[in-house]
């Protein structure tokens, strides 16, 4: 190759209340908000596809990974996306933690909206993550984070 890829700059998704994601990313999972700030608008509508719109980005950073929170406005192009797991386009950000149930139970402490795909933690049967604990929360917005526990750290 020609290039190299460096590192991961940040993951980033769209939100559907920003104040509300920063809010639970502070208070739950302790992350530090960076920068919070709009983007200029004719930048957006090259990147987003959509004339005019006008978005709010907020940067957020914690355990060594910066997440970068969108909220767009402005738009009535703006769709509702909310992917199973089984769907093309799902991703979902994975926390390594160390304690699963703990780190569920205050998500749903912080808002009875969030909902888990399982009862309970599951154990990895399979692959590099053989014996791992994990367990998937969905935010209020459709957004999946899975936490884990990692049996070899």
């Amino acid at each position: 190759m020609a290039y190299t890829i460096k590192r991961t700059f940040h993951t980033g998704f769209c939100v559907g209340d920003l104040d509300w994601s920063i809010g639970f990313f502070q208070q739950v999972l302790g992350f530090k908000l960076v920068d919070k700030a709009p983007r200029d608008p004719r930048n957006q509508s090259f990147v987003s596809g959509v004339p005019g719109v006008q978005v709010m980005i907020a940067y957020m950073d914690c355990a060594g990974h910066s997440l970068e929170l969108q909220d767009y406005r402005g738009s009535a192009d703006r769709q509702e996306y909310r992917p199973r797991m089984v769907d093309l386009g799902h991703f979902h950000v994975s926390f390594v933690v160390d304690d699963v149930a703990a780190v569920v139970a205050a998500c749903k402490d912080y808002d009875p909206r969030i909902r888990t795909l399982s009862p309970h933690p599951l154990e990895v049967d399979q692959g590099p993550n053989k014996g791992n604990k994990i367990q998937f929360v969905v935010l209020p917005d459709g957004v999946h984070l899975e936490f884990t526990t990692r049996v070899n750290d």
